[in-house]
């Protein structure tokens, strides 16, 4: 005997379709779908109504006491595109000036904005293939003066199962406590699916940030994902701009690592947060019905917060800095009260130090240095002299040039001659 079929969730009856519409009129359609929830008051039960405000297909039991907290976001930063997706071409039914709403309020089921490949396949479908396999957290973020209205959720991602984790076959099933089964392509398509929820003014937007413990590796079909949902440069500060190009040069990557970008990498690992929304578009010439991603920065976030973490865990390289002569080293090159033969014996050592860090540098030293000492000749040499100093009061003057390449040339007036 074949095991019974589950049971399609309560809140979807068979939907028989709707009647063509005459072309330039408003767009109708009777709601064939059981309320995916309760309404606010006594509105009339709608495709928007179904949808948004009075519903929450995220909504999972949160103990009293514990819910989300109340933010208002604050738009000071603004949205920017990110990405287009085609959805259908606009046939002759429909007058191409039709708000798009309409459009799509015809074209796809009730309480849907996509057109499910079953008609069990909802938004709480896929949310639950998503909390079932602890892929994600969502919780709704909702109006301090209207907690009935969900301002926007908040997504944190804390693992995406490969299909290897998964199972060998991506076609095998399993099964979700509401006894509806899914396979590895259904849980690719919740990641896709999960953002398709709408509040009636379109207003509604995600916040998406990796979880503090995420350190699942990354699955390749992810990369389109985050062509899809991902920030773009653009919106990000120039602050963590320059965080991201620190890792970029400092960090170590895997050969997997390779194959996804830099920034992703990034925000993944120092949980970096941004938002996204979405809207339908409808280009006339081409007759394509659309819908366009957006994405926009945190204002609130701070980046010096994870500025310490990086530095900490990619120390940016010291460059030595020149060392100056101690104060027992520039006394005993001092001149005062010395007699001519100490005076001598110390512009002597002098130059055999010079002669020796000449010959480090023809043997390939790592301190890359060269000295080469310049004695300063008065104008008449007393050679005929026993002494060749006898004419001059002793305070030689030495020259040396050091040529570092970490700090550049620095010249030390060590000792000298002068004429009496």
């Amino acid at each position: 005997m074949s095991p019974a079929k589950p049971e399609l969730p309560k809140q979807i009856v068979p939907y028989p379709g709707c009647p063509p519409i005459r072309v330039a009129t408003p767009l109708s359609v009777a709601n064939r779908f059981s309320s995916l929830g309760s309404t606010v008051g006594q509105i009339r039960p709608s495709y928007q109504s179904t949808l948004v405000a009075s519903y929450d297909p995220f909504a999972v039991d949160i103990p009293t006491g514990s819910s989300a907290p109340t933010v208002v976001h604050k738009k000071s930063s603004p949205y920017l595109p990110k990405s287009n997706s085609h959805l259908f071409v606009i046939e002759p039914i429909y007058d191409i000036n039709t708000n798009p709403v309409e459009i799509a309020r015809h074209y796809f089921p009730p309480g849907f904005h996509y057109m499910p490949s079953n008609p069990y396949k909802s938004l709480k479908y896929y949310r639950d293939i998503l909390l079932e396999t602890k892929s994600v957290e969502i919780k709704p973020i909702k109006d301090r003066d209207n907690p009935s209205t969900i301002l926007y959720h908040s997504l944190y991602i804390h693992q995406i199962v490969s299909q290897e984790a998964f199972s060998s076959r991506p076609y095998e099933l399993k099964l979700l406590q509401s006894q509806l089964q899914y396979n590895y392509a259904d849980y690719i398509d919740a990641w896709y699916t999960i953002f398709l929820h709408q509040s009636e003014d379109f207003s509604h937007s995600w916040f998406i940030n990796f979880d503090n413990k995420f350190k699942s590796p990354f699955p390749y079909w992810f990369l389109h994902w985050w062509e899809k949902h991902g920030p773009v440069e653009e919106i990000l500060p120039a602050s963590v701009l320059q965080l991201i190009h620190h890792y970029t040069q400092k960090a170590k990557f895997s050969a997997v690592d390779l194959f996804f970008p830099k920034q992703l990498l990034f925000i993944a690992r120092y949980k970096v947060p941004w938002i996204l929304k979405w809207s339908y578009r409808v280009t006339k010439d081409a007759r394509i019905f659309a819908r366009q991603f957006s994405v926009k920065w945190w204002d609130k976030f701070e980046v010096d917060r994870i500025a310490k973490y990086v530095y900490n865990d990619l120390p940016v390289a010291q460059v030595p800095l020149p060392v100056s002569p101690s104060a027992s080293v520039r006394s005993s090159l001092s001149v005062e009260g010395k007699s001519k033969a100490e005076l001598r014996e110390i512009a002597t050592q002098l130059l055999r130090q010079a002669s020796q860090m000449d010959d480090d540098e023809d043997n390939g030293s790592p301190s890359s240095s060269s000295c080469q000492p310049i004695s300063v000749k008065p104008k008449t040499w007393f050679e005929d002299s026993q002494d060749p100093y006898d004419a001059y009061d002793i305070y030689i003057y030495i020259y040396i040039y050091i040529r570092r390449e970490d700090v550049g040339p620095i010249y030390l007036n060590l000792i000298g001659t002068r004429p009496k």
